[in-house]
């Protein structure tokens, strides 16, 4: 799951509009990530976690790259570029699809949404580590009101499996694994399309995944009915397909600003549709918790006023 110019219309001046094409794209990718949540529960209740991962992960790898070659565009990664590209691949689709998907099995979508787009704030301390980048203090902060607000729930699964939350704390695994993705992906000046890469990513880092369901699920596994079904395509074009392609866009058309406030309505949709379609509960931990996390993401660009300039 990994996070990646063009003319951006600015607030610049007073006389120039945001595109209204931009909040369009914007409001589908914030719908259809979000919606994505409950439709992964719906697929697990009667596929196992490996068989519909990796059952994705191949059909959206193989779809990705077919689009972008039927468009006459290169498939072709140069051989000093396999290497970040399997390591991020490790952390972005291994990782991420094993841990988020075996998390949901112990804890609610709603919930799950909101511990995975911690993501940007555990960027933080990686960053530090990794690329040397000093945290000033509004990352900082983020990082103290997202840790607030995982505490929230991590505490209040503490009854889940005697007294283990194991579900949230195997969501929190991916987070950070998609965390360290994104920075290993931010140290290397590709010579590929971010389609190229998330197309070959699916395919080569999903073989753990591929290898490990034909093992653990033989003979476990029966066709789908209706609605897993539907969930099972619907996570091959949504997430992958369509979703790149809006949030390219958006960040296209729109200052960054602009682009990272508006994804902070994914975790909001996620927790309200679990709720709505799978009568997840909705109490004061999980708006507590979501609060916190948003105002963790939202922090270090809406106390910039640059990011909504145009180049911001």
């Amino acid at each position: 799951m990994t996070n990646a110019g063009g003319p951006s219309a600015g607030l610049t001046g007073g006389s120039e509009s945001l595109p209204r094409r931009g909040f369009v794209l914007l409001a589908l990718l914030t719908l259809l990530w979000g919606v994505n949540w409950p439709m992964l529960k719906i697929a697990l209740d009667e596929l196992p976690v490996l068989t519909f991962r990796g059952l994705c992960l191949l059909c959206a790898g193989l779809l990705i790259l077919a689009l972008h070659r039927a468009l006459g565009r290169s498939l072709r990664v140069p051989r000093t570029q396999w290497r970040p590209l399997l390591v991020s691949g490790f952390f972005n689709i291994t990782l991420w699809h094993i841990a988020t998907g075996f998390g949901l099995v112990y804890t609610t979508s709603g919930r799950g949404a909101i511990i995975a787009y911690t993501m940007p704030i555990w960027t933080v301390p990686i960053g530090y580590v990794v690329l040397g980048e000093r945290p000033g203090w509004r990352r900082l902060g983020a990082l103290a009101l997202g840790s607030a607000g995982l505490a929230v729930l991590i505490a209040s699964d503490a009854n889940t499996l005697g007294g283990a939350p194991l579900g949230p704390i195997l969501v929190l695994i991916g987070a950070i694994g998609w965390a360290c993705g994104t920075v290993a992906l931010k140290r290397v000046e590709w010579q590929v399309s971010m389609w190229v890469l998330v197309g070959w990513q699916c395919l080569v880092c999903g073989v753990p995944i591929f290898v490990a369901a034909a093992v653990v699920d033989a003979g476990s596994v029966s066709f789908p009915s209706l609605w897993p079904l539907v969930s099972v395509i619907y996570n091959i074009l949504a997430p992958f397909v369509i979703c790149y392609y809006l949030y390219y866009e958006i960040v296209r058309v729109f200052p960054t600003g602009v682009a990272t406030v508006g994804t902070l309505g994914i975790p909001m949709v996620g927790l309200f549709t679990g709720a709505l379609a799978l009568g997840e509960p909705l109490g004061w931990t999980e708006f507590t918790a979501l609060g916190l996390v948003v105002a963790a993401l939202a922090l270090p660009v809406v106390t910039r006023p640059e990011s909504f300039r145009r180049g911001g």
